[in-house]
């Protein structure tokens, strides 16, 4: 049985490997294990961030992050699904939907009238995957500039 929670501190050396695996299967290279221990570290104790992680009793199989923000377009709070990730053996299952499931459940708690993700241009499982959940699919350009290099 799957359990969804919210994580503590104590996940932090399963969920690593699990955001290793997603930035693996972006073609991401990951940032050094401290670098990416901290970013995981300071979102556990955020006030404006958190971890959901699937376990299955011997660790865990799944995780995701929401960032929840104010939004002028919703007028009132809103959350963001990142990060969604399931381990290769357990994927085609039921463990990425009840991560969904568990997401829609803490936004609404906290007053989000809207959930929205990101995904990859070429992630078609992906698309197929949120589809079938009934989410809502927006076509939009999405632009970034990395701050790390002048």
């Amino acid at each position: 049985m799957i359990t969804y929670r919210q994580a503590t501190p104590s996940d932090a050396p399963g969920i690593l490997p699990l955001l290793e695996e997603i930035m693996g299967h972006h073609g991401v290279v990951p940032p050094e294990q401290a670098s990416l221990s901290a970013a995981v570290s300071a979102i556990l104790t955020a006030s404006d961030h958190l971890i959901l992680v699937a376990d299955d009793g011997n660790g865990l199989v799944g995780m995701c992050a929401l960032i929840f923000s104010q939004s002028t377009w919703s007028a009132g709070p809103v959350c963001e699904l990142q990060d969604v990730v399931v381990t290769r053996d357990c994927r085609r299952g039921d463990v990425g939907r009840g991560l969904v499931q568990a997401s829609e459940e803490v936004a609404r708690s906290r007053g989000c009238s809207r959930l929205f993700l990101l995904a990859e241009y070429w992630n078609l499982d992906a698309h197929a995957f949120y589809r079938s959940l009934g989410l809502a699919e927006k076509t939009c350009l999405y632009f970034e500039r990395d701050l790390r290099t002048g």
